[in-house]
């Protein structure tokens, strides 16, 4: 599947997020939002088996200690539902004991993410579990993002917006985009205030038809010849446009920086 014409696949894709925490479930519901899923949030283990009968989500997200009924009960709940057995759940909690976890994975759960969630493992968990039944697959993590880039093509240069952007590729929006197969060089500003020049190749086009207000006129372009440091930019770059302002912001640590960029700390 073309990296860029999927982007209505994933709007179409819902995560339902458990958790009696409304701190945990207004950031994960921008981080999930960000990566470009619909979310459907829920406080309480009897909520989540109430949208279940209206609803059917491709994931559902649970946190184990919720009052009431707890993640355990809920999980035990859609597994033994013909109607639910076959919805991936991925369990979330502070408890990270190998007799909870192994608990879960007996009653079926697709993953198990210790909080505070770190990002690639969240990423991990969603491609293995949304993916797993079809060949459609997201090679690289991306995120939505306005940025101004320069793309230079025969020597001309462009001053253009990003509508998304991954390690592997980014998708700019332009009224009359480059012909497929066109080679350029990008200039992608970073925070540092040193920009990253990468040379790249126009694999999709969508020009001024059909449904503009899903994908804008533009181009995707595939970069070609990265480097290992380059990649490693790209990666850490992507990141902190996900979850820059969220770990900023919390008051407490929900959501976590990934195991490389804690390595490199």
């Amino acid at each position: 599947m073309d990296i860029y014409s999927e982007q209505n696949w994933f709007k179409n894709k819902k995560i339902l997020v458990a958790d009696d925490n409304q701190t945990f479930l207004m950031y994960m519901g921008i981080l999930l939002k960000r990566l470009g899923f619909t979310i459907i949030v829920a406080e309480s283990g009897l909520e989540v088996l109430k949208l279940l009968k209206l609803i059917e989500p491709d994931i559902v997200m649970l946190d184990i200690r919720m009052g009431t009924m707890d993640g355990i009960e809920v999980l035990k709940s859609i597994k033994e539902d013909k109607q639910t057995s076959h919805i991936p759940v991925i369990m979330a909690s502070v408890d990270a004991n190998r007799e909870m976890i192994e608990k879960c994975r007996e009653l079926g759960c697709a993953a198990y993410l210790s909080k505070p969630i770190k990002l690639d493992k969240l990423y991990e968990a969603l491609e293995k579990n949304l993916f797993l039944l079809t060949d459609k697959k997201r090679e690289h993590l991306r995120a939505s993002v306005n940025k101004k880039v320069i793309v230079i093509h025969n020597g001309i240069e462009y001053k253009l917006y990003s509508e998304t952007f991954s390690e592997g590729g980014i998708y700019l929006r332009k009224k009359e985009p480059l012909p497929v197969g066109s080679e350029v060089e990008i200039i992608l500003p970073l925070e540092s205030g040193c920009p990253l020049q990468l040379k790249g190749v126009v694999v999709h086009t969508k020009r001024l038809f059909g449904d503009v207000f899903n994908l804008p006129p533009g181009m995707g372009i595939s970069f070609k010849d990265i480097t290992d440091e380059q990649a490693k930019i790209l990666k850490h770059c992507i990141e902190k446009i996900i979850t820059g302002d969220i770990l900023d912001s919390q008051e407490e640590q929900v959501i976590g920086i990934s195991e490389d960029e804690e390595e490199a700390s």
